[in-house]
């Protein structure tokens, strides 16, 4: 594609999304949970990534989120125009997992499915809703390729509602937590780059550095404030997997401390699939502190994230290594990708 007078070029529709992820589970659902601010901001409400590959009955959700007030979204991928099986199945996620929000991903939505969509928003309340999506992918001249999610069905006056929302969301206490986050990634970005600043939206926690064994975050609780590893592997078998991987390295945990400099608080979660690995610093309320003791705040954050980061992610990696091998572990270690945990999410 040619560059017009003024500089501009043509945006060019590729034709096919499987030539970007050729199979749906395996390349472009791992995609989508790793980079769920793309949907977030189509349709403008943040999303958290849970799980994917959910069990409901017989059949598997592609990808289980959360709303900001905590409410189940489901999300249902298809790299093919939309079909009456998929349907079918996006109503058993619906009804299985007590949906608030539904989210149909398809590279074209056929009138009839348009319609049935537009018939559930029309009669159901107002707490479920219902998003039909075009999947497509873009690219002007020889730029990179970009993927593009089109909503071409949603819920009655929902854009109005969402900018209604989101500013009923950041709340007198939620602006301080961001606004803390912020100060502390701005640092920390800065003297510890193999970190990426995350999407900070308006919660009591702020995720960062996802990858295959889960994800850090920074987590205001009624227990205090802590910074937290948060292992899940998300996978069908992830429960035992996860487990056996926190054991892991639970059996090191008096040498991690000494590696560390101090300890951590080890919390199994015996009735989640997920483990906690914590730090906390109780005595800081920031509704309360001073500008001396959030400074303090940001300063101790960022030495404790740097030394878990830094010590935890090679323990991660070191325990995939032997367990791969270990016959009573499920999850095939070898699928995982050790790459730098740099992707957000959060549960």
């Amino acid at each position: 594609m040619g560059i017009d007078a003024l500089g501009l070029g043509r945006l060019e529709r590729l034709a096919n999304p499987r030539d970007i992820w050729q199979h749906e589970a395996v390349d472009f659902t791992p995609w989508l949970a790793a980079n769920i601010e793309v949907l977030s901001d189509a349709i403008g409400l943040p999303l958290t990534v849970v799980a994917q590959e959910v069990h409901v009955g017989e059949f598997r959700l592609d990808i289980q989120a959360t709303d900001p007030d905590g409410r189940p979204v489901i999300i249902e991928n298809q790299l093919e125009p939309s079909d009456h099986m998929h349907l079918g199945q996006l109503l058993v996620y619906a009804s299985g997992l007590e949906a608030s929000t539904v989210i149909w991903i398809t590279t074209r939505l056929r009138d009839e499915h348009r319609s049935a969509l537009t018939w559930l928003n029309e009669r159901t309340d107002s707490d479920v809703r219902v998003f039909g999506i075009e999947l497509s992918v873009v690219r002007i001249g020889d730029s990179a390729k970009a993927p593009v999610l089109d909503v071409v069905l949603e819920p009655n006056d929902w854009s109005k509602a969402a900018k209604e929302t989101s500013k009923a969301v950041a709340s007198s206490r939620n602006q301080p937590r961001m606004a803390f986050f912020e100060e502390v990634f701005d640092l920390l970005t800065q003297e510890y780059p193999a970190i990426r600043t995350p999407r900070i939206q308006p919660a009591n926690w702020c995720s960062f550095a996802g990858g295959p064994f889960g994800y850090y975050a920074l987590t205001f609780s009624k227990q205090g404030y802590r910074i937290e590893l948060y292992l899940d592997m998300q996978e069908s078998a992830g429960q035992q997997a996860t487990k056996h991987l926190f054991d892991f390295l639970y059996q090191q945990h008096e040498a991690i401390h000494r590696e560390l400099g101090f300890e951590l608080v080890w919390e199994r979660l015996e009735d989640k699939r997920a483990s906690r690995i914590s730090v906390y610093n109780s005595g800081f309320v920031l509704e309360d502190a001073d500008e001396a003791q959030r400074e303090q705040a940001v300063r101790w954050t960022v030495d404790q994230v740097v030394r878990l980061h830094g010590v935890l992610d090679s323990k991660l990696r070191g325990a995939a290594a032997q367990l791969k091998n270990d016959p009573t572990v499920i999850l095939d270690f070898n699928r995982l990708k050790l790459l730098p945990l740099d992707s957000p999410v959060h549960e």
